[in-house]
């Protein structure tokens, strides 16, 4: 597995992993393809077990191609795997502390506020979440929340979420300032997120912040 793909991996872990066939496969729920699809182990794996592996689970077959995967992605694509949703992976160069203007509730655990701007799945992602080492912000009157997942001196920030009503009013901005201020004082001065490439709105919000693409990969799914 290659080195963004496994760190993406471990910091959204699958509820269930199962390894066969020159595939790794994560279960999750079908919350979020990122913790439901198929990673690569080996080159010449056979895009077959992918769509046995969920087709068995009645859930949707899903492999995650990353760079250096073009063999594997031309397979899939001639099993009529379709490409949706390309995702670019950001990272924050600086490693200072950000400014942060200390308007969020940040916490260790998930707690109802946290659930609340989109309690849709919340429960889940909060199981998922569960299997790692986190951080929880929430924003005030439950305009929005977000995550950062602690593994030594990386962060990965995740879970972003503003409800309608508060768009355009700086509350995303303030959630994720003050996530990476946490996080770095927990240690963690390295952050990265992922985000759908089309998503330009969340692109500018992060790249106001000094994140950058480091990689990207996109999912391959069937009918």
């Amino acid at each position: 597995m290659r080195e963004w793909a496994a760190r993406v991996t471990r910091d959204w872990p699958a509820l269930e992993v199962v390894e066969r066939g020159g595939w790794r496969f994560g279960v999750a729920e079908g919350v979020t393809k990122r913790a439901n699809s198929a990673l690569l182990m080996d080159p010449d794996a056979d895009p077959a077990e992918v769509t046995s592996f969920y087709r068995e689970r009645g859930m949707t077959p899903c492999a995650q191609i990353w760079p250096g995967e073009e063999e594997a992605d031309a397979r899939l694509a001639a099993h009529g795997y379709a490409m949706v949703e390309p995702t670019s992976v950001l990272v924050r160069e600086s490693r200072e502390r950000p400014d942060a203007p200390g308007v969020t509730t940040v916490s260790d655990t998930p707690g109802a506020d946290w659930r609340s701007p989109a309690p849709e799945g919340a429960d889940a992602i909060a199981r998922i979440l569960g299997r790692t080492t986190a951080l929880y912000a929430t924003a005030p009157d439950g305009t929005g929340r977000g995550c950062a997942v602690l593994s030594g001196r990386s962060a990965a920030v995740c879970a972003m979420v503003t409800v309608p009503r508060a768009r355009r009013r700086g509350v995303a901005s303030a959630i994720l300032a003050d996530l990476m201020a946490a996080a770095h004082d927990k240690g963690a001065d390295d952050v990265y997120l992922c985000v759908v490439t089309e998503n330009t709105s969340a692109r500018r919000l992060y790249e106001r912040f000094g994140f950058t693409e480091r990689s990207r990969y996109h999912n391959r799914v069937l009918g």
